[in-house]
């Protein structure tokens, strides 16, 4: 009878490790890797070759994250930001790497500028390089020239009226501008036909402060930022509509909706599934297929019974806006997070034509 009971138990802890092992199984990347239909199997990651009948993507440089990307409304010209960070040694500050690519209309590489170090890096205003005493107008021309600004009423001795009057007169030509506030005396930058003045205006002067503008270079936000394309709400990345498509996702990796924490009840989350997007980025008459990481959580509030959520490590995103005949893609834009394909890639024509 002894024998027997313990025959039971050892059946039923058997029974019991099996459901797991089989369980888990079912929610393995092998499981559903071997249900992967046969069409999706080459399509490539975005550190390989992509083609399509007429496109292409090719990186402009890999191994770390685009910060920003403007656009200059006079040219058409893109300039793209990319931000590295070296662990300082001891008792040293951390080190910074900047650098800024033109790129023209077609989606070909112009040139680059440069900067490291620690401090005293260029401010990108309206195509110019803002520095202490200096600007260059690389982000507009290319050229890496300083040159000295125009500078009124440094010593603060202008006439009250006088200085009020020219400030009017050069805000009424004036490109752009930027108010440091927190300075005093306040510094007023202006860009006016192509030159850079800096103004310096007394903190209790009655001249009033003009808004902030940039009519020629505008920071481009990608179409799949929610909260810029969709007032709040998660860019659709299965709608036929959108730009770029996830044609298939394959699970990887179940992580549950509940947790424990230091509260007395355990929490809950959405369920995710970590896991491989099978993409179709749709440009001209031509779609180009790529695979790459993204999550996706289960929510019964969604219609579709979940979404998928692009905000952490690989973080993939679009920029098409005012872009003609060619596509950026971005690997990490403005995160925080490292994945090993951190980048920015061109979509650009396979067989470019020339320029008349």
């Amino acid at each position: 009878m002894h024998k027997k009971k313990m025959y039971t138990i050892v059946l039923i802890v058997l029974a019991v490790f099996l459901s797991f092992l089989i369980r888990a199984y079912f929610r393995s990347e092998s499981y559903f890797l071997s249900r992967l239909p046969e069409k999706y199997k080459g399509y490539p990651a975005l550190n390989e070759k992509i083609k399509s009948s007429d496109y292409q993507i090719i990186p402009l440089f890999t191994g770390s994250r685009p910060r920003t990307i403007y656009r200059d409304s006079m040219t058409n010209n893109i300039i793209v930001e990319r931000v590295e960070e070296f662990a300082p040694k001891q008792y040293e500050e951390t080190t910074y790497s900047i650098t800024y690519y033109r790129i023209n209309s077609k989606g070909e590489p112009l040139d680059s500028l440069n900067e490291t170090g620690s401090t005293a890096f260029g401010r990108p205003f309206n195509g110019h390089m803002l520095y202490e005493d200096t600007y260059s107008d690389y982000l507009k021309t290319g050229k890496h020239e300083k040159l000295p600004y125009k500078v009124i009423n440094k010593d603060l001795a202008m006439n009250p009226e006088v200085l009020s009057n020219l400030t009017r007169e050069l805000l009424s030509r004036a490109d752009a501008v930027t108010v440091y506030e927190e300075d005093d005396p306040m510094t007023f930058i202006m860009s006016v036909s192509s030159e850079v003045y800096k103004m310096y205006i007394p903190k209790k002067s009655n001249i009033n402060i003009p808004a902030e503008f940039e009519h020629n270079f505008h920071e481009l936000l990608p179409v799949t930022d929610y909260s810029h394309q969709t007032g709040l709400k998660y860019y659709d990345w299965e709608s036929p509509k959108s730009a770029i498509t996830i044609d298939y996702f394959l699970k990887q990796h179940y992580q549950s909706g509940t947790y424990f924490s230091m509260a007395a009840a355990p929490a809950t989350r959405p369920a995710r599934w970590y896991g491989m997007g099978y993409f179709e980025l749709k440009i001209g008459a031509d779609n180009l297929k790529f695979k790459h990481p993204i999550s996706y959580f289960s929510s019964k509030k969604s219609p579709s019974g979940g979404y998928y959520y692009n905000g952490e490590w690989g973080t993939l995103d679009l920029f098409n806006a005012h872009m003609s005949g060619m596509n950026i893609l971005t690997v990490g834009f403005d995160n925080n997070h490292f994945h090993e394909l951190d980048g920015c890639y061109l979509v650009v024509p396979l067989h470019p034509k020339n320029s008349s």
